[in-house]
């Protein structure tokens, strides 16, 4: 399962990388299911997710241990689901399970979720499979990954030609999934010239020096995307870094976007706001929008209450701030609102592991597919990138390569793709069903205990629920044991 992922990213591992466990899953018991899921997720997270010691240490520690006690429960569940369906319950079962847990870590808490690792973004690279987003986000991909590692495994278990059937159906239905999901040429689109620039913490006059290069490229960028947390000191239109980036702009007629601190109402429990600042070609600042969830266990702000989108020349633009991409709510609300291209600036500090900057820079053609929206990322120290509404990376800088500009062209999207008008709601279904059945299960276990409680059997004392079956060679019945024969035994 780790291979699928940066540095290997061998996408094609994801369908069959969790049928070893899931062989074995068919002859545990429930309660040992969960334990070796445990162990599964220790080793899967411990790899993938080693940069969270670093960056957080013991609670980096229970972050993966939480994450691999909740994988653990997903495989319990869909083991009780097994013992009370059969084993091509499997087939559903493992999948409804896995994806729910995604779902509730993911996206149901609002300050404390976790998206990193999805299963559906080990297929970033494979962008022809990677369009399914665009009907029903990347859970889905998860669950077809998921249900074709359900159904080889059923398979191998039940070894006849008819239970190899679901093996077949879910490549059809993947192919032609795929197939019918593959995006338009983009050839019809009038192109935008665009821009980013990478650094951390610079200067401000380095920082409007590589706009200024950026804003004087032979291109003629109309958007200029700086990282987040650019400007530290409060900014308003008066702060020096600002006017100097209403100049940049004033002077070649483009939109800046910028990362700054704006001040917080006293009451806030972080004394600044965490925004993406735009700048029109006017000099003026057209709108802010604010992070909507901050990095946990950090001071980055306080969450963002609303969200809105900026009219430009060039189609209606939205705004949000590094983490919130992880997550598939946020963007998607802004194309809600009416955003025809997105605008990232993200900080991703160079002290902080190489393996966390891909695996973040790896779901953002997710949400340019989910969207069908073209994104142009800023990255702080890499991983700089644009790309387009198929999530194709047009272009990319990396930490290795520095402070520095990246060039791209992007275009603006109106129509709205099935998972914007309603297929975002298959995560929302999975999710229900997930906890309904926790539920239904823990109350038909209570039922079970109250209908036939456990009694102890005390020494030299016959249980309470010994049945006596009369003899069929004709002899008298035995009646109950005397002293005599309790001695005896």
């Amino acid at each position: 399962m780790a291979t699928c992922y940066w540095p290997l990213n061998w996408h094609f591992l994801a369908w069959i990388a969790l049928v070893p466990f899931l062989l074995v899953l068919d002859r545990l018991q429930p309660g040992r299911s969960w334990l070796c899921g445990i162990v599964l997720g220790l080793v899967f997270y411990r790899i993938g997710l080693g940069w969270l010691f670093k960056l957080h240490g013991p609670l980096g520690g229970l972050a993966v241990l939480g994450l691999s006690v909740l994988t653990g429960f997903s495989f319990r569940v869909a083991k009780l689901l097994m013992a009370r369906c059969g084993t091509a319950a499997m087939i559903w079962a493992v999948p409804l399970a896995f994806v729910g847990q995604e779902v509730l870590r993911s996206e149901t808490l609002p300050r404390y979720r976790f998206a990193y690792l999805g299963y559906g973004y080990s297929q970033s690279h494979n962008l022809w499979l990677a369009q399914i987003a665009s009907v029903g986000g990347v859970y889905l991909i998860s669950f077809i990954l998921v249900a074709s590692n359900a159904a080889i495994a059923y398979g191998l278990i039940r070894r006849r030609r008819r239970s190899w059937i679901p093996v077949a159906v879910i490549a059809i239905a993947t192919a032609v999934l795929s197939v019918a999901c593959q995006p338009r040429d983009d050839d019809a689109h009038s192109q935008i010239p665009v821009a980013c620039v990478q650094g951390e913490d610079l200067w401000s006059p380095e920082y409007v020096a590589l706009t200024k290069q950026a804003a004087g490229d032979p291109s003629r960028p109309r958007f200029i995307v700086l990282p987040e947390h650019t400007i530290k000191e409060m900014a308003d239109e008066k702060s020096a870094t600002v006017s100097a980036l209403s100049e940049v702009a004033r002077a070649h007629g483009a939109f800046v976007c910028v990362g700054a601190h704006t001040r917080a109402p006293s009451d806030a429990a972080c004394d600044y706001d965490n925004v993406g600042l735009l700048i029109g070609p006017d000099g003026r600042i057209v709108g802010e929008q604010a992070k909507a969830v901050p990095v946990p266990f950090f001071q980055d702000g306080n969450p963002a209450t609303s969200q809105s989108t900026f009219d430009s020349p060039y189609g209606r633009v939205g705004i949000y701030i590094c983490y919130d991409a992880t997550f598939t709510d946020i963007p998607r609300r802004l194309v809600g609102l009416g955003s025809e291209l997105m605008l990232a600036p993200l900080m991703d500090p160079e002290r902080w592991p190489v393996r966390q900057r891909w695996l973040h820079a790896d779901m953002a053609p997710l949400r340019s597919i989910e969207l069908r929206r073209c994104a142009v990322r800023a990255a702080s120290s890499g991983i700089s990138q644009i790309i387009d509404a198929t999530g194709r990376v047009r272009a990319q800088r990396t930490r290795e390569e520095g402070p520095g500009v990246i060039f791209g062209t992007v275009y603006a999207v109106q129509d709205k793709t099935l998972f914007v008008r309603g297929g975002y709601l298959f995560a929302c279904a999975i999710g229900v069903a997930f906890v309904g059945l926790v539920v239904i299960l823990t109350f038909a276990d209570w039922m079970t205990k109250l209908r036939h409680p456990r009694r102890a059997h005390q020494p030299g004392q016959a249980s309470s629920q010994e049945i006596v079956h009369p003899p069929t060679d004709g002899s008298p019945t035995p009646g109950p044991p005397t002293e005599a024969d309790r001695g005896s035994r």
